[in-house]
């Protein structure tokens, strides 16, 4: 009987045992999935393209706060948007042709094109405000970038150029600095994700940029009135 007893006792050790075995395992088989979802590395040219489409962006809605607006502290803000942006896109596009990245259209409706510019000259801001159909053409277009997570698109910009050239004063001041604000919340985050790419070449741009964009998000912030 005692033998029995003995038995069933190195029974139930070994069964628990197995079962312990069996949790952990379990839990080790599934725990690389939630590694690996926080390490998936953002593709080189979905960075490429929405850092494009940012730049473009930020410097599209200066051209109108330089045009329309009559705060010199805006307007100075706007002119070295144009000026960083601009020069960080013409990056953008040796960094594109470096990666066989295809880049947003050549050049949009409104003179937009993708890198930043108005034209072939950015002293022409008036060339900003040409386009009289640019709702329409940002309604009826679709783009040739899908944007990465909460990205904008080439219409979303033509539609954004849109809105901020319908206002004027306070209005449209307060206007450019709010989405200046969101657009360099965003392109940070963007470029956050950059900066720990797999590929250097992308780590290394995003990284050099870092820098610059969160001086503009201070910047931008003290112009804030609301």
């Amino acid at each position: 009987m005692k033998n029995i007893f003995s038995a069933l006792a190195k029974t139930a050790v070994v069964l628990l045992s197995l079962s312990s075995f069996n949790q952990l395992a379990s839990a080790h088989n599934h725990q690389p999935l939630v590694v690996y979802s926080e390490l998936i590395d953002m593709p080189v040219e979905a960075f490429v393209r929405q850092a494009m489409l940012s730049g473009m962006k930020e410097v599209q809605l200066s051209g109108v706060a330089i045009e329309q607006s009559s705060d010199p502290k805006i307007k100075a803000f706007a002119r070295m948007m144009i000026n960083d942006h601009s020069k960080v896109n013409e990056e953008l596009k040796l960094l594109a042709k470096a990666k066989g990245v295809s880049l947003p259209m050549s050049k949009l409706p409104g003179g937009m094109r993708p890198d930043g510019r108005i034209d072939s000259e950015l002293e022409n801001l008036k060339d900003t405000t040409r386009n009289q159909n640019v709702a329409e053409a940002a309604g009826n277009m679709k783009s040739s970038v899908t944007p990465y997570r909460d990205g904008d698109t080439e219409a979303d910009i033509l539609k954004s150029v849109e809105d901020l050239k319908k206002m004027k004063g306070v209005s449209l001041d307060q206007a450019y600095v709010d989405v200046m604000i969101s657009d360099h919340q965003k392109a940070i985050a963007l470029f956050e994700e950059g900066a720990k790419s797999k590929d250097s070449a992308i780590r290394k741009f995003a990284s050099k940029h870092l820098p610059h964009l969160k001086a503009h998000l201070k910047q931008v912030s003290a112009l804030n009135k609301s």
